[in-house]
């Protein structure tokens, strides 16, 4: 927002946060018990018994349904996170054992383990692509070449490769 050198017009003299509520932030000190926050979100199967939270992606569209699904699960156990081919993610699993952590630590974790299961996902489309390619006679190099460096899809031993290095190094030194 710009101000006018003489001052404030009768537009500008208004505050722009009074729109904004934060009760919330006042209704409890430091970090949010998280299994309270969690605790509306339904699971896949509503008869089982619940030992971990469950978030899903709405599936109207068929296809998305029908497409195969990327799974990785953090060495811990506690975050295991679902994508679709395309590399959206389906579902996110906490297992009981992420209710102690922070919830910052927590989101960090959320979003590493998905991108692992969207470059998973983006390996098989290497991978389909690249066989579909051979098939209707396209040169197998020529078409590496554009896989990797015009849609930038890794190769699926890059992803294993990806995720090999980062539990090495994000989870050395931690037990079961």
């Amino acid at each position: 927002m710009t101000h006018s050198p003489h001052g404030p017009s009768e537009d500008e003299d208004r505050d722009d946060l009074a729109a904004l509520d934060f009760s919330a932030a006042d209704s409890a000190a430091g970090e949010t018990d998280l299994s309270a926050l969690l605790a509306d979100y339904p699971t896949e199967d509503p008869g089982a018994a619940d030992d971990g939270v469950t978030f899903e992606v709405d599936a109207d569209d068929e296809a998305a349904v029908s497409m195969p699904l990327f799974t990785v699960t953090n060495p811990p156990g506690t975050v295991t996170v679902t994508t679709y081919m395309d590399g959206r993610v389906h579902r996110v699993d906490l297992s009981p054992g992420a209710t102690t952590m922070a919830e910052s630590v927590l989101g960090e974790e959320i979003v590493v383990i998905a991108g692992l299961a969207t470059q998973d996902a983006r390996s098989a489309q290497y991978s389909i692509m690249l066989e579909e390619m051979r098939e209707q006679g396209h040169d197998s190099a020529t078409t590496r070449d554009f896989l990797t460096r015009d849609l930038e899809l890794p190769t699926p031993e890059q992803a294993q490769a990806a995720r090999a290095e980062l539990f090495t190094t994000r989870y050395a030194g931690e037990h079961d």
